[in-house]
């Protein structure tokens, strides 16, 4: 659910400012992994929250097409590669797809880290998906100790840190711009 805000907030704002195009992407990516990670792990729990994550993703995606961040042709190359890469990974072994769901689910919020420290410009980005994301990672993080899967807890070390900087940069920005929604009113900085 923790993708339904920043979703809610790009759609009612009608803006992606200060939103990462690779960290969606990535991020995009990284869910379609753990859905296939959670089919042949047979964990149905990562399968429904990452469909549920799949969803709001998409349509921030689809809003940074629509208002040119990103070319639809890029973003279905990009996915469509994951695909295959997953089912590719998956016919190799069940733990190569957990570690490549590791690495991309994992860092796919780095690129969002390094655009919220380049800028203060981030009326798009939603502070209540990066509280969600903070709190979600930290019981995931428990849940994947507690089934003994490291591929399911490591991703949380990274994950925790870097959205409550998001979080924090994010209000700040909200505070300091208000309800500016292009960075060419105020300049990034």
């Amino acid at each position: 659910m923790f993708t339904i805000p920043q979703a809610f907030r790009v759609v009612r704002r009608n803006t992606v400012e200060g939103i990462s195009v690779s960290s969606q992407l990535q991020n995009l990516s990284g869910s379609i992994l753990w859905v296939v990670y959670g089919f042949a792990a047979e964990t149905y729990l990562i399968v429904l929250a990452n469909v549920m994550t799949i969803c709001g993703f998409g349509v921030v995606v689809v809003k940074q097409i629509r208002l040119r961040a990103v070319t639809f042709h890029k973003a279905i190359v990009v996915e469509a590669g994951v695909i295959a890469l997953a089912i590719l990974a998956l016919v190799v072994s069940q733990d190569v797809l957990g570690v490549l769901a590791v690495v991309v689910g994992g860092t796919g919020i780095v690129p969002q880290v390094v655009r919220a420290a380049r800028t203060s410009h981030l009326v798009g980005v939603s502070v209540v998906t990066f509280a969600m994301v903070a709190t979600m990672s930290v019981s995931w993080g428990i849940y994947g100790l507690m089934i003994d899967d490291l591929f399911v807890a490591l991703p949380n070390v990274v994950i925790v840190p870097s959205s409550l900087f998001i979080m924090f940069r994010a209000i700040q920005s909200h505070h300091r711009y208000g309800n500016t929604t292009v960075a060419a009113e105020v300049p990034a900085r």
